[in-house]
């Protein structure tokens, strides 16, 4: 017989931690190792599915909160690997920035329909993908998670309930009816280099106007691939922040200081990454493609000087104004895997 060479199934399933019927409760961490499940496979996607029933309970409605719902009941999800290699695989990404990357990534949008702060059963079931393998790419597979290279590979999931999404009121949810699945599509048999590859989120707060707001934190010793960001007021997207996105590095200039491109940035990446025509421009959101032509060698060299990026912002109205930063990096190249056979009969 000869042995398949990828897969795609459902590795776990578990029950969703917070308990019981709260206005508001603390959030509560899943954990699971992905070695537990898959041991030499190249992982290119995982995709965590949350379904079920979430019970609302009372006659005192709450206010909106902005972010979005359902999907940011999960706070954040975070991806270990051990070894480390110096990066965090998934570091500390949530829904709102999973959701927009996604667009970007297959070309339109997959948002899941809202749950009203309202005496009622309702049923949600949304999937939040962490991408390895990368689309666009020369060579897909490069970017994907060799699990032979790694004693363990933790997922973090952070869970919560209504008062994610609702402030004030007195309605109860109970969401313990959701179960969390754990799907992985994944090749086997691959051998070969693979870039080191870390998604990043960082966050800003806005207080005044600035032309040359610093973003100082992306350090050298990587090649960014990805850049989006999002602008938010009280936790909503908006469109009137950001002016303009600034990216140079050792006498470098990738996207020049005084344009005042963000707009246009939403124009270009309608032109070149959405494929469904009836898509709008993605309200306070600004994507860099920066892997030119499916190659990484073309992207932003920061192997040996620390990026410059800064940020023309007007703050405007509201209480808390955020500027938030996703990047993928790579250390190019940098984990070298012998390919594995699942043996015939064992």
């Amino acid at each position: 017989m000869t042995p398949e060479l990828w897969g795609f199934r459902k590795i776990t399933t578990r029950n969703y931690p917070v308990l019981g019927a709260n206005v508001s409760a603390s959030t509560q961490q899943l954990n699971i190792d992905l070695k537990d499940f898959l041991q030499k496979e190249v992982v290119s996607r995982l995709l965590l599915r949350f379904s079920g029933n979430i019970v609302v309970a009372g006659a005192g409605a709450g206010v909106a909160t902005g972010r979005d719902n359902p999907e940011q009941l999960i706070t954040n999800v975070i991806l270990k690997t051990s070894p480390s290699l110096g990066v965090i695989s998934k570091n500390n990404i949530d829904p709102r920035r999973i959701i927009r990357m996604g667009l970007f990534d297959r070309g339109y949008s997959i948002k899941a329909a809202t749950v009203p702060d309202a005496a009622a059963t309702v049923a949600v079931d949304f999937t939040l993908p962490l991408t390895f393998k990368m689309p666009g790419s020369v060579n897909p597979v490069e970017w994907a998670l060799p699990l032979s290279m790694f004693e363990s590979a933790i997922l973090q999931i952070t869970c919560g309930t209504r008062d994610q999404l609702f402030t004030g009121g007195t309605n109860t949810w109970d969401v313990s009816g959701i179960q969390v699945q754990i799907w992985a599509d994944y090749d086997i048999g691959v051998a070969g280099q693979f870039h080191v590859l870390e998604e990043i989120q960082r966050q800003f707060i806005i207080t005044a106007a600035q032309s040359d707001f610093p973003l100082a934190t992306l350090e050298s010793g990587y090649i960014y691939t990805h850049f989006m960001v999002t602008t938010e007021r009280d936790n909503v997207l908006v469109n009137d922040i950001l002016n303009g996105f600034y990216i140079q590095s050792a006498g470098r200039i990738w996207t020049p200081q005084g344009d005042l491109n963000a707009l246009e940035i939403q124009r270009w990446n309608k032109e070149t990454h959405i494929n469904n025509a009836a898509e709008p421009l993605v309200t306070g959101v600004y994507f860099i493609p920066a892997l030119r032509d499916g190659m990484y060698k073309r992207a932003v060299d920061a192997l040996d000087a620390r990026l410059d990026v800064r940020a023309d912002v007007t703050p405007g109205a509201g209480t808390t104004r955020v500027l938030t930063l996703l990047a993928r990096r790579i250390i190019p190249l940098g984990l070298q895997a012998v390919g594995s056979q699942q043996v015939p009969g064992a």
